[in-house]
């Protein structure tokens, strides 16, 4: 025997350990790098669901009408100075001519928060006419907006 001490590496044993030492390690490395990947991509997709979701409230947010609901308190002091503005009643629904006396036409327009049957007798009374037009010009209007189906 020479003077040499440890474990003769020329065997095949050992020769097969080395290799599967590095096929371990460049097999981790792969896993690791594919995982790596994934949590890159899932992170990208999150990033990108929250970026539009972002943008979407935006949108929402700009799309909110910016005239208040309620007219804000003004002192006594200034309310003779300013006028007060129109009431916002919301955008015009609905809007027919209607003929009030003959070849006279009117418009009546209904609004989002506005009463079909209040609409109704305003134009009644602006107009002159009897409290009988009220509940047929409401039924008119309620049949041409499709609410209300007449038998036929």
């Amino acid at each position: 025997m020479s003077g040499k001490i440890g474990i003769d590496q020329s065997h095949g044993f050992m020769q097969e350990i080395i290799n599967n030492q590095f096929e371990r390690k460049s097999y981790q490395l792969e896993v690791e790098n594919l995982k790596a990947e994934r949590e890159k991509k899932v992170q990208e997709y999150d990033d990108k669901v929250k970026s539009e979701e972002k943008k979407k409230r935006e949108e929402r947010r700009k799309k909110r009408e910016k005239v208040p609901t309620q007219q804000t308190y003004i002192p006594p002091s200034q309310r003779k100075v300013q006028t007060t503005p129109p009431r916002y009643l919301g955008k015009t629904v609905f809007k027919m001519e209607v003929e009030y006396a003959p070849n006279k036409f009117a418009p009546i327009r209904i609004r989002e928060s506005e009463c079909i049957k209040k609409a109704c007798q305003l134009f009644v009374s602006r107009y002159n006419l009897t409290a009988d037009h009220v509940v047929s010009l409401e039924a008119h209007i309620l049949f041409q907006m499709g609410l209300v189906n007449f038998p036929s």
